[in-house]
């Protein structure tokens, strides 16, 4: 097997780590930090909702990379993020409901972690309801006072026995 680890991963997995084993920080600087994340997170909820392109991306930072639930298996930049966002938003024309749910956050520092069950649902151009729950990860950074995802994962479950994917769970 051929292994090829990528300039983020090492990286990636020290920030996941790093939040996972280090020394909590004070209780008031945690609360602040996991308080700012949970808005920005909400307020980026509200901007999927809305199909508003500019609030979407306020989240993410300019290397972001994602592994994100539609092909490829990962997109690099901001730039790429924010056209499979664009490629989503037109792909539900009667609008399109996005809910972050059982968000946790996990924060050292600079760094911070967090994970939920995210909620999407809409109509798509062809006219078939989606209604579907995803498992969401993220890595965040903060840069200049402001908290930015470096990489995210999103996945639903799979069955292997038939490869296919589990998309009729709920919480």
């Amino acid at each position: 097997m051929n292994l090829r680890v990528s300039h983020w991963l090492v990286p990636t997995l020290a920030l996941c780590a790093a939040c996972a084993a280090s020394q909590p920080q004070p209780p008031k600087e945690e609360a602040v930090a996991e308080a700012l994340i949970r808005q920005r997170l909400q307020d980026w909820a509200k901007a999927l909702s809305a199909k508003d392109i500019q609030g979407a991306m306020s989240l993410y930072a300019p290397d972001i990379v994602s592994f994100d639930i539609n092909p490829p298996l990962r997109y690099t930049g901001a730039d790429t993020k924010r056209q499979a966002w664009l490629k989503a938003f037109a792909a539900f024309p009667g609008g399109l409901s996005y809910e972050v749910r059982d968000l946790n956050v996990a924060t050292q520092g600079d760094l911070a972690f967090v994970h939920s069950l995210n909620h999407v649902s809409g109509t798509l151009a062809n006219g078939h309801s989606t209604d579907i729950w995803v498992r969401w990860t993220a890595c965040l950074r903060r840069v200049e006072g402001v908290w930015l995802v470096v990489h995210d994962h999103v996945s639903v479950p799979a069955d292997l026995e038939h490869g296919r994917a589990v998309t009729n769970l709920t919480p």
